[in-house]
């Protein structure tokens, strides 16, 4: 039975195979074949089988180069977000290369959808307790909504210093962006994210099903390589770097599948439409 008091946000991070740290040498990419569409379509066909609408974090390099995968996912109702544009962690930049970076992808994007994109998710959560800068720079340039929370440790950083995984309204030095950080569940009696990317796929079914149940809001992100199990491997991706990139594809399709059917889902646009941020917390950042 699909729970109905809960807050579940479904999101895609739209980017290559080869878009995380390990490739991150941007003249290697084009040596690579393009895998981004082979399983988009499928998911853009489960969404309206529950007529459920999706926030899609895109790359400004993918709008450049691909700009028809942003016109498919526009022209299915959905939302387009910006998730940076060569997908560099905020953590190594500087608010000048972060400058930069956003405005590049923001109007590579815009261009392509002819929309303003409002909406922000740091490539891996880099916005750490070492980059709060980075919101100031965000709302510069007309982010209001910002998804790049990770309120715990992991090993590109996180942000254990957060508090509550709930929605909260970020204020920094005269600016208020409204942050949906990634929700966290206790397993072993620790804190754990379970609902995106490695983690999806690492933990089985019914457990990411209980861990949602015990919350009233959750939020996943999913990339189209989280179901591509044929994608290519390299020598130099070895132990647990391999098992982090790689274990759990075959099955994550299916659970997406069951997960979709279990749940009711929104973007993070109509999300935003639901809460009302005087009544959240405010978190003011130094």
């Amino acid at each position: 039975m699909k729970a109905k008091q809960q807050m579940n946000i479904i999101s895609f991070d739209i980017e290559e195979w080869y878009h995380f740290d390990i490739f991150s040498k941007e003249d290697s990419w084009k040596n690579y074949p393009p895998r981004i569409n082979l399983y988009l379509p499928l998911i853009l066909d489960e969404l309206d089988k529950y007529n459920t609408k999706a926030t899609f974090f895109c790359l400004g390099w993918i709008a450049r180069n691909y700009p028809d995968i942003l016109k498919q996912i526009k022209q299915r109702g959905h939302e387009l977000a910006c998730h940076s544009d060569k997908h560099f962690f905020v953590r190594e930049m500087t608010p000048e290369s972060f400058r930069k970076d956003l405005k590049q992808a923001l109007d590579s994007i815009e261009n392509v959808i002819g929309d303003k994109v409002i909406a922000f998710r740091a490539p891996a959560f880099t916005i750490t307790e070492n980059a709060t800068w980075a919101f100031e720079v965000l709302a510069e340039n007309g982010i209001e909504i910002d998804c790049s929370i990770f309120p715990t440790t992991r090993s590109f950083g996180g942000f254990p210093s957060f508090g509550e995984a709930k929605p909260t309204l970020i204020k920094y030095k005269g600016y208020e962006i409204k942050e949906f950080p990634i929700n966290t569940g206790t397993i072993f009696g620790k804190q754990f994210v379970f609902g995106g990317g490695g983690y999806f796929r690492l933990f089985p079914y019914w457990l990411i099903n209980k861990l949602m149940n015990q919350s009233d809001y959750n939020i996943t992100y999913l990339h189209m390589r989280d179901f591509d199990y044929e994608q290519p491997r390299f020598k130099h991706v070895s132990g647990m770097r391999r098992f982090k990139s790689y274990y759990g594809i075959k099955g994550a399709y299916s659970k997406f599948q069951k997960m979709l059917k279990d749940f009711i889902w929104i973007s993070v646009g109509e999300a935003v439409q639901q809460i009302d941020f005087n009544q959240v917390r405010h978190l003011e950042i130094k």
